[in-house]
């Protein structure tokens, strides 16, 4: 909200209507940059979690394995809609593409999980453009074991390819049991960072991370305005249901 109001941001010039989308009154329209709607979806979306594997209060602690994944492909990054990406390397991906390439990533698990924006700014020297977005995936997975995950990570890697040469396309971990309410707050977080890349002498690239400023803030929102959370939000086995059960609750908000 802050930054439609600031004097800087150029997107809109009645940014008041833009701010009203944003209200506690709006969160049944299930926005995603809506606060309210963010808040109601991820605790009834962990509520669904928490009965899944058995974590009940006041300790909130799972009685099965809870593991915590991370999916980054460079394919998935999407260029502004103003940008000239004749002759570009990689062509961008529609929404529907992107959230089809996590989701196959996991089949055959038990998961519940969202989309993440991470946003690029000052890349003319990297992309040619002066920003982008790279979306990435969390999500939260159970009903199996480290082995596995190794296994399945090892053989999926080839198929994820991560934006940085140091970083992996899959991430993966077990959650300790006290932490799994503030990992699943973490998946479905609204982003807080703005990234910006720099070039070695040896031509690789480092990336630097920083609180989004309200500039990009509202670039950000202008790019996912008209995305809702289910739009944003995956799911495969039992995940499925908690999911069904959160947009049955969200009609009552």
């Amino acid at each position: 909200m802050e930054g439609l109001r600031g004097y800087h941001q150029r997107e809109y010039t009645k940014p008041e209507r833009e701010v009203r989308r944003l209200r506690r009154s709006r969160a049944g329209e299930l926005g995603a940059h809506n606060p309210y709607a963010r808040e109601f979806w991820m605790r009834s979306m962990g509520a669904g979690l928490c009965r899944c594997v058995g974590a009940c209060a006041p300790n909130w602690e799972p009685r099965v394995p809870v593991f915590f994944i991370t999916l980054i492909d460079e394919g998935q990054i999407v260029y502004p809609t103003d940008a000239n990406t004749e002759g570009f390397r990689r062509s961008t991906p529609h929404f529907p593409d992107i959230h089809r390439t996590y989701r196959r990533a996991l089949r055959g698990f038990d998961y519940i999980g969202m989309l993440d924006p991470a946003l690029y700014v000052s890349t003319q020297k990297v992309e040619c453009v002066s920003r982008f977005i790279l979306w990435h995936a969390h999500a939260l997975v159970w009903n199996t074991s480290a082995a596995a995950l190794d296994q399945w990570a090892s053989e999926a890697r080839w198929s994820m390819r991560a934006y940085l040469p140091y970083a992996s396309g899959i991430d993966w971990r077990p959650i300790r049991p006290p932490d799994l309410r503030q990992l699943i707050w973490y998946t479905g977080k609204t982003p807080r960072q703005q990234y910006q890349l720099w070039r070695r002498e040896k031509g690789s690239l480092q990336q630097y991370a920083r609180p989004i400023n309200g500039v990009n803030a509202v670039r950000l929102y202008a790019t996912m305005r008209n995305l809702t959370l289910p739009e944003l939000t995956f799911a495969g086995g039992a995940g499925r249901q908690i999911i069904r059960r959160t947009l049955r609750r969200a009609s009552a908000w």
